[in-house]
């Protein structure tokens, strides 16, 4: 099978021919080495595939690649048409721009075969694109390829907006402020998933949704958690004394994840179960 793509770089180093050429060569060819790591999630790594320049456009900063596609995955090949890598590329540059550079906040497939993907962004928002375009994104060589002639291409002066072309329709469209979305996307990993009863010292609460109390744990261990006793917040807000220095007993929620190198603790007070109070100094809400 052969099909072309095309790249096009815009802005006033374009427009003026001022595009340096070792810059070209080496968009060309980060370009080049992801069409063959996207074609080789799609069918496999066994699949031999070539890429290769086969012309520009005078004005704008235009590579053709044509995919002869090879291998143990020829006959395969027999019933899938361009569409099909088109339609790989478009899926994973979006959910690049959807990631914003963040690992997913959760990922659910939506068959047996798991041939679609349902991706939770840190927003909460949800999109779905091909398993085989989320392999691209989270693989080590899609993010390296793609940090090359996106994100830094972009990063040059000059250079405003990248676009990717199928033979007649447009595929994605990267502006500027978006470069720093194509990063490496490292997935989490979960460590443990546990829910325990302990005795926590209340350091400071806040009140606002979504933001974190702060507590010790009386080994002179300081952290933060999530209150999620809806029911102990509204019977604060009615008027039961509270203040720095109490003692509640809770129900903590409390998962570890593997981030690259790093190990990041989520803990949910999921319910408090006794409140005693700190006699020595007045409720949080005396005058």
């Amino acid at each position: 099978m052969q099909t072309s793509i095309s790249i096009r770089y815009k802005g006033p180093a374009v427009d003026n021919g001022l595009m340096d050429v070792y810059q070209a060569a080496s968009n060309m060819v980060a370009f080049s080495e992801f069409m063959v790591t996207a074609v080789k999630s799609k069918y496999g790594d066994h699949t031999d595939v070539k890429a290769e320049v086969s012309g520009f456009e005078h004005g704008s900063f235009v590579t053709n690649l044509v995919m002869d596609i090879a291998g143990p995955a020829a006959t395969l090949l027999a019933t899938v048409s361009a569409k099909d890598v088109y339609s790989l590329v478009k899926d994973a540059m979006s959910l690049w721009k959807f990631l914003k550079g963040a690992a997913p906040k959760a990922v659910s497939y939506t068959n047996e075969k798991g041939m679609q993907a349902n991706v939770t962004n840190n927003n909460g928002q949800v999109i779905q694109v091909q398993t085989e375009a989320l392999n691209l994104v989270l693989s080590d060589k899609g993010a390296e390829t793609v940090g090359r002639f996106v994100r830094d291409a972009l990063h040059k002066s000059g250079i405003d907006s990248v676009n990717i072309d199928g033979a007649s329709d447009a595929l994605a469209e990267v502006q500027k402020d978006e470069a720093d979305y194509f990063v490496p996307i490292v997935r989490e990993e979960k460590l443990s998933d546990n829910v325990v009863t302990m005795s926590l010292i209340l350091l400071s609460p806040n009140f606002q949704e979504g933001n974190k109390w702060k507590f010790s744990d009386g080994d002179s261990n300081n952290f933060s958690a999530t209150m999620a006793d809806e029911d102990f917040v509204r019977r604060v807000n009615e008027g039961e004394r509270f203040g720095k220095g109490d003692m509640l007993q809770v129900e903590m929620h409390i998962q570890q994840y593997k981030v690259g190198q790093k190990i990041n603790t989520e803990r949910r007070v999921l319910k408090v179960i006794q409140h005693h109070e700190q006699h020595t100094q007045p409720g949080l809400f005396e005058g």
